[in-house]
């Protein structure tokens, strides 16, 4: 596939029109519509915007390969999902924990009595675990063992 149906793929798989593509690019319209119909080659400053614009396509662009598991997926592809042995949920739990706290600090959320941080959390790992994260929960009988 050349370059030039590669940037219109892009362009259609996100339903952008020429023109909003090349404003949301920063791209001149007449040289983006030159690209896409093959008239002049894509110039490296266009390409380096467009990859700006929609990183997960900058392998597939340069290459035509993908990596998922990079994040690095071709226009249509499925959002890549986790991968590998997964997250402990204590560090995603503390991770996610730090983040509330900051946030309440910061004023950019109200703090509730009757919303605990516990129910967020579980909240959290679910919503994790649905978008394809893996947990790995650690057994107290592996943490006895593991000190021992």
């Amino acid at each position: 596939m050349e370059l030039k149906e590669k940037i219109k793929l892009i362009r259609n798989t996100h339903g952008y029109t020429q023109t909003n593509f090349a404003k949301l690019t920063d791209i001149p319209f007449r040289s983006y519509q030159k690209y896409e119909l093959g008239n002049t080659e894509v110039a490296m400053s266009a390409f380096l915007k467009i990859s700006d614009k929609f990183p997960q396509y900058a392998l597939w662009l340069t290459t035509g390969k993908v990596n998922p598991e990079s994040g690095q997926v071709a226009p249509g592809d499925e959002a890549p999902k986790m991968t590998g042995n997964g997250v402990p949920a204590e560090l995603l739990n503390t991770a996610f924990e730090k983040t509330i706290m900051t946030s309440i600090s910061l004023g950019w959320l109200t703090a509730k009595p009757e919303i605990q941080l516990s129910m967020l959390s579980d909240l959290m790992r679910h919503d994790f675990v649905e978008e394809g994260g893996k947990l790995i929960e650690q057994d107290a009988d592996v943490n006895e063992i593991q000190s021992a």
